[in-house]
């Protein structure tokens, strides 16, 4: 009996007409962002929705290209998975049916739709280029093998990336999957993709004072705020009015975790002035009125407006705040719970490099060796 097959469209306008065009897909199976074919030409359309064409109907999948792709993937592994006779399902699990019983749980959970597209970076992958039929049946060849096709894709071409660290996450999301179906420790720790951590430095006086010589009033809220609070950057997108209480902000972190950071009274001033002005519950609105995600690009627009020669993210502003508080007398165990890091040990080493500019002045000096001058006492021979 053939598999149905499932064809992902997009309903699109062309010549003040309404057309059902073929979604592009690359060659590794991922759909095109808002690409269709026209004839025999790809075209990029934004407008219009995605739909999937099975058995002479169309099934609705929204406008965002990779929710499209992903209802599609589902509706396929759902079809080989009742293609399947029921005596052969509780012998094995196939992949395909791993990876969505596993996506699945984590939407159950509530995770995050951002975490699961992360999650997905390495197990969708893996899943498509394993020649392992059931997860039953992977062993540490596999991972290998997939550590080796991952060395060979392209890769984006991002200032500051480190690609090491990509593959090791990738293949770290991979290991967790299959230790959710029992299939544990293939892997030893030496094994896994090595990487150096990046370290962020906080921004110096210097560099502070040009970000906000050259900063309008947006401009200037956005690096008060971050100062501020040292939220991390998706923390900072959807904060909202309601998590300010006095001069308390509660911050809602990773995990639907939440924590409370202290921020001064001048901050607290200028966000309760915004929420009179504001009609939307978001501090940082788009023009929809929801979360701006696009904080890090204003800022870096900012940089370039002020002709920064230095390298400025959130993440940065976020270590600035931290740092300027830890050499104010703030300790350890306090910033540890505002910064919400799992334990004193992260704290202690994100800090590490904090030292006041005096004492870091005094201790190159002091280490600087300066050989003392040879004395002579005579001539030889005298």
């Amino acid at each position: 009996m053939p598999q149905p097959k499932f064809q992902l469209y997009k309903h699109i306008k062309i010549s003040s007409k309404w057309r059902y065009c073929r979604a592009a897909i690359y060659s590794n199976g991922k759909v095109k962002p808002h690409v269709v074919v026209v004839g025999a030409q790809e075209e990029k359309h934004e407008e219009g929705s995605y739909c999937i064409r099975h058995k002479k109907s169309w099934i609705e999948a929204g406008t965002d290209p990779l929710e499209a792709q992903r209802i599609r993937s589902k509706l396929v592994d759902q079809t080989e998975y009742t293609a399947v006779p029921p005596a052969a399902i509780t012998k094995s699990t196939s992949l395909a049916q791993a990876s969505e019983r596993y996506f699945t749980n984590l939407e159950a959970r509530g995770l995050d739709a951002k975490s699961i597209r992360t999650y997905r970076t390495g197990v969708d992958p893996f899943v498509r280029t394993c020649k392992k039929g059931y997860v039953e049946d992977v062993t540490k060849q596999d991972m290998i093998d997939f550590m080796g096709w991952l060395r060979k894709q392209p890769l984006l071409k991002r200032r500051n990336c480190n690609p090491e660290r990509t593959y090791s996450n990738k293949v770290g999301y991979v290991a967790i999957f299959l230790k959710e179906f029992g299939v544990s420790r293939l892997l030893k720790k030496k094994e896994y993709p090595r990487y150096h951590k990046k370290k962020v430095v906080a921004h110096s006086e210097d560099e502070l004072s040009l970000l906000y010589g050259h900063a309008n009033a947006e401009e200037r809220f956005l690096l008060d705020f971050f100062l501020g609070s040292m939220v991390r950057d998706h923390e900072g997108y959807g904060s909202r009015y309601t998590e300010l209480t006095g001069v308390t902000l509660t911050i809602r972190g990773k995990q639907r975790k939440t924590r409370t950071v202290e921020i001064s009274p001048r901050l607290a001033g200028e966000i309760n002035n915004r929420r009179k002005r504001s009609n939307s519950e978001y501090l940082f609105p788009n023009r929809k009125g929801k979360p701006n995600q696009h904080l890090l690009r204003d800022l870096q627009d900012l940089a370039k407006k002020a002709g920064a020669r230095f390298h400025t993210e959130l993440h940065k502003l976020r270590k600035t705040g931290a740092s300027r508080r830890y050499l104010k007398g703030v300790g350890l165990p306090t910033l540890m719970l505002e910064l919400g890091h799992e334990s004193l040990a992260t704290t202690q080493d994100y800090l590490a490099d904090v030292r006041r500019e005096d004492e870091a002045k005094k201790a190159v000096a002091d280490a600087d060796f300066v050989p003392k001058p040879r004395l002579v006492s005579g001539t030889d021979g005298d």
